[in-house]
């Protein structure tokens, strides 16, 4: 079952693992459309999409190759066709990244090495085992083949308290994430080399220009690169998510103005705020909406559920990001319809490098300041005294410093806004992209390091109340910019007394004041959705929860969320038998 349905996915194994892995398919795959290359003693399988897209793969006359999964743009043209181009030019010495789009692995062979990187942010992650006999980009492919033994605490916290996993640890000890811009190199004799480029994100002072509509004017430029590839080669067939804010505005005047237009699609009741906004744009535009409702998805059948259960475990790769695995398949089956009759999805995630994400002032800060203000969800009581709250922190600080490139504490504004992309953008955005790319190729144009150059030395004056991204939507398309939104008021148009000032309210707040917030807001328990009730849960866990409940007091972890993903992990720890290291 599992391994049937395990698509869009990348194995490069040795021969010994390979062989596992094609006991466990049992002939499977080639239904799918399994590409195999043999390197030496190593083999790199990669598999389909779960559309049924075959492998995006080219060979050339020599036996060389280029393969990829998930979104991948190559100089204007889209995969397949971009790999003859990716593999001709690519140079492992000057490799940069330059003129690729999407979130996608790359496996190619050229001149008997064989390599393997991701996009620019790091987004698509590369797994291995300790020994580095098997390199993925599926977490689940990596338990099922290496069948790790325990548990990794701190990880399993920051699931917990912060909806991902940060750093290059995952969910369990024994299975780690290479670096971003890691360039993994297997040469004819069988020879690992792990190379960490340069960064393909640019941060130049000056580049940035002092006006707001130079920087508007100077950003659309940077978002020109990115939308005109994307709008010429899939036009009529992208599939928009859209909403009453900024970020999937920007994106519907950057694809009309490249010659797109999109269909859209916005989430909600007929009443509510969004999905009266999305329909009063489409009707004016002229444009296809559909309004979905996931709360109409019917419930199953408790027999049911544990098959449900089984092909969201798969589906996600194991575990998504601040969600539980655990429903009745509505997220699922939607992710999956996004690709009928060959559509491409957009998603603006992690637009807010336009805006000041953090809501904290315009001065310098500290790491443990943005870890107090954003990563410090959790109630004390809630937590047993196997939570060490200094082992948490110097945890994610380490994650954070790592991930702009610092060895201070001390942060610039600039470095805070840093964080946004290169840390929350790869481990919490980026892990939901990558996942994305299992159901069919989808692009995130936030996350093209394109993009989010030089967005960090944006100042800040300019990115508070939306300022900055309001006049973008309007140097592109004024009428857009015109419609109403779900924050009171047109983008490019003034902000109301009460929205700066609780703007204001938000910005100024301490971190100790923002760390005490979540324990106040979550005195009482939060009802819970019906799947993570006894009757539903108790068929896929034991719901006594033996090995999490030694990292929490179940009856006192109140949120719905962060009960679901207390769930995710026991799911996890029970299908593969783990444990959780000794003090």
């Amino acid at each position: 079952f599992l391994y049937r349905r395990l698509m869009g996915f990348f194995v490069l194994a040795d021969q010994a693992l390979d062989g596992r892995l094609g006991e466990v398919a049992a002939g499977q795959f080639e239904a799918f459309g399994d590409v195999a290359v043999q390197h030496g003693t190593w083999r790199c399988r990669v598999f389909g999409d779960l559309s049924g897209h075959a492998p995006a793969i080219f060979r050339s006359d020599d036996n060389d190759f280029a393969a990829a999964v998930g979104s991948l743009i190559y100089r204007g043209a889209a995969a397949p066709d971009g790999l003859a181009g990716l593999l001709a030019d690519f140079d492992p010495q000057a490799f940069d990244w330059h003129g690729l789009l999407g979130t996608h692995a790359v496996a190619l062979r050229k001149h008997g090495a064989l390599h393997v990187f991701t996009d620019g942010l790091g987004a698509s992650r590369i797994y291995t085992n300790a020994d580095r006999t098997v390199f993925s980009n599926s977490f689940l492919a990596m338990c099922e083949l290496t069948r790790p033994g325990r548990f990794d605490t701190q990880a399993c916290y920051e699931f917990v308290i912060a909806g991902s996993v940060y750093g290059d640890k995952t969910l369990v000890e024994g299975i780690t994430a290479l670096p971003a811009n890691s360039l993994l190199t297997i040469d004819a004799k069988g020879r690992i080399e792990i190379t960490q480029k340069p960064s393909p994100i640019r941060n130049d002072d000056l580049a940035i220009p002092q006006t707001l509509d130079a920087i508007a004017d100077h950003l659309c430029g940077q978002l020109d690169t990115v939308f005109e590839p994307i709008a010429r080669n899939y036009r009529d067939r992208i599939r928009l998510s859209f909403s009453g804010g900024f970020d999937s505005r920007l994106m519907l005047a950057m694809l009309l103005r490249h010659g797109a237009r999109p269909t859209l699609f916005v989430y909600g009741k007929k009443d509510d705020e969004d999905v009266k906004i999305a329909r009063q744009i489409c009707e004016a535009e002229n444009l296809t909406l559909e309004c979905i409702d996931k709360g109409l998805i019917p419930a199953v059948e408790p027999d049911a559920y544990i098959g449900e259960t089984e092909k969201n475990l798969v589906a996600f790769d194991g575990w998504k990001v601040e969600t539980t695995l655990f429903d009745f398949g509505a997220d699922r089956k939607d992710r999956l319809r996004r690709h009928v009759e060959g559509q491409v999805p957009l998603n603006g995630g992690l637009g807010e490098i336009y805006r000041n994400f953090f809501y904290m002032p315009d001065r310098p800060s500290s790491i443990g300041a943005v870890i107090s203000t954003f990563y410090s969800r959790y109630d004390p009581t809630a937590l047993t005294p196997r939570f060490d709250e200094r082992h948490y922190r110097v945890g994610m600080a380490k994650a954070m410093r790592e991930a702009i490139g610092t060895d201070e504490d001390r942060l610039t504004r600039s470095q805070v806004e840093e964080i946004y992309p290169r840390f929350r953008g790869r481990f919490w955005t980026g892990r939901d992209a990558s996942n994305n790319q299992r159901f069919g190729p989808m692009f995130f144009p936030y996350l093209e390091h394109a993009t989010i150059s030089n967005t960090a030395r944006v100042p800040l004056r300019f990115k508070d109340l939306g300022y900055l991204q309001g006049r973008m939507i309007a140097r592109v398309n004024p009428r857009l910019a015109d419609y109403p939104s779900d924050y009171g008021f047109a983008l490019n148009g003034p902000r109301p007394m009460s929205y700066r000032l609780k703007s204001l309210l938000g910005t100024q707040r301490p971190p100790w004041l923002r760390k005490q917030s979540f324990r106040w807001t979550h005195r009482t328990q939060e009802p819970r959705p019906a799947p993570l009730s006894e009757p539903y849960l108790s068929r896929v866990i034991d719901t006594d929860f033996p090995l999490m409940r030694q990292l929490f007091h179940i009856e006192r972890v109140h949120c719905a969320t962060q009960f679901g993903l207390i769930a995710t992990l026991e799911y996890l720890g029970q299908r593969y038998h783990l444990d959780l290291a000794d003090d």
